[in-house]
């Protein structure tokens, strides 16, 4: 079959999303289907760009398309508006031009993109499958901004909903968030759990710079990634230096930037059992991690219903326990907990925080090796984009659907 894979970022570029949807691609390809890449010029940092990237190419045997966009988006609302219309557009016609048997598109830019690949897809017969990274306008709704509210929020919905109704399936990184789709009531959805895999990536693991290593005799937990304003750092900073006295080799690493990062420097800058560091790519930023002890996660109230952190994977992937600061009801800290991932801690609850980091800190034993096992059966591209294999072959003429290995009942559908 035809088929085409989207996404605003794409390999070369840096996002994690972007290297994921290579792997994807390259395993439908060997499976024998002809593989088609729409993406962007790679933009998702102008720190980390390649110098130069073609418009068209073809890479083992995917054939990427990519569209020009304006740069230095993040910082410039009118040039990130007009690469939403830019993109959506090249989209939409991609779709109508290569009419494929089954196009793809996930949640970024969100709503849009999604609505306008569904729409195509329609009009051409295409199957549609939509890879939901986060649900919107929820994301919204539970952060507070600005478009989880009123008017834009009900647009948003009914946008969205539309593209519920056309896809021929749904996939979702966790059941908490297929039970906020089902949750919608637009009727049953084709609703699969298939969630995102530790990175692996297509070139050479690169040396970070140095001074930026554990240095002996520390243990260090990392919080690697976006610093955000929706991840409650202040909180989470706060419980670890709660055992700065008790542990006086412990070091808190916050490796990464965004909207939190001065607040964290004003409060944490000048405490010695704190550091920082800047964003790098994985491929830098993987040693740093699997030098670490504890892997950081946190998430703003209700967040779970809507996203699921793909750090737990990169951190579990460096054999890395993860401290998870999440509502004991999610399905993540049910994860975590029965599979001896970590440990889990309430939100806005420091104390709470660091007696759970004083339980990893006093585990005994390397756990790496118990951790990288849980990963090579659950969480690695060879464990998963089989399951991607098998849903996209399901499209096939005669075939029958895709094959449950267990059953969401909140969701009433059958997940992979």
């Amino acid at each position: 079959m035809k088929v085409l894979l989207t996404h605003r970022f794409f390999w070369p570029d840096t996002a994690p999303y972007a290297v994921m949807l290579r792997a994807i691609g390259d395993a439908l390809a060997e499976a024998g289907h002809e593989v088609h890449v729409l993406s962007s010029m790679p933009s998702y940092r102008a720190e980390t760009c390649p110098s130069e990237t073609p418009l068209s190419e073809t890479l083992g045997a995917l054939k990427v398309q990519r569209i020009r966009v304006f740069g230095d988006e993040k910082r410039n609302p009118p040039r990130r508006l007009t690469n939403v219309v830019l993109y959506c557009w090249a989209l939409f016609v991609a779709v109508l031009r290569s009419r494929p048997d089954v196009v793809t598109a996930s949640t970024f830019p969100p709503v849009v993109a999604a609505w306008s690949a569904s729409l195509a897809a329609r009009i051409v017969g295409a199957k549609f499958i939509y890879h939901v990274q986060d649900i919107h306008p929820e994301v919204s709704i539970y952060s507070g901004g600005r478009l989880g509210r009123g008017l834009p929020m009900r647009v948003l919905r009914w946008l969205d909903n539309q593209t519920l109704r056309r896809s021929k399936a749904i996939v979702v990184l966790s059941r908490d968030m297929g039970e906020t789709l089902n949750a919608r009531g637009i009727g049953d959805l084709p609703v699969h759990v298939i969630n995102n895999f530790s990175l692996d990536l297509f070139e050479a693991s690169q040396e970070p710079p140095v001074e930026l290593r554990k240095r002996p005799g520390r243990r260090r937990v990392i919080f690697a990634g976006n610093l955000g304003r929706f991840q409650n750092l202040p909180q989470l900073a706060e419980g670890v230096s709660r055992l700065f006295e008790d542990f006086p080799d412990l070091e808190l690493f916050f490796l990464g930037d965004g909207t939190a990062m001065p607040e964290l420097k004003r409060c944490w800058g000048d405490h010695p059992q704190v550091g920082f560091g800047p964003f790098l790519p994985f491929a830098q930023a993987k040693s740093l991690i699997a030098d670490a002890d504890v892997g950081l996660v946190s998430l703003e109230k209700d967040l779970y219903h809507v996203a699921y952190p793909s750090k737990i994977a990169s951190y579990l992937g460096q054999g890395v326990p993860v401290l998870a600061l999440i509502e004991p009801q999610s399905g993540i800290a049910a994860e975590i907990g029965s599979e001896n991932l970590g440990a889990t801690a309430q939100i806005n609850d420091p104390e709470a925080v660091a007696e759970a980091l004083r339980q990893l800190l006093g585990e005994q034993g390397d756990q790496r090796a118990r951790l990288l096992d849980w990963v090579s059966r659950n969480a690695v591209a060879s464990a998963l984009v089989p399951r991607w294999c098998t849903l996209i072959d399901t499209f096939k003429p005669g075939e029958s659907p895709a094959s449950s290995e267990d059953t969401c009942s909140s969701c009433k559908k059958k997940v992979n």
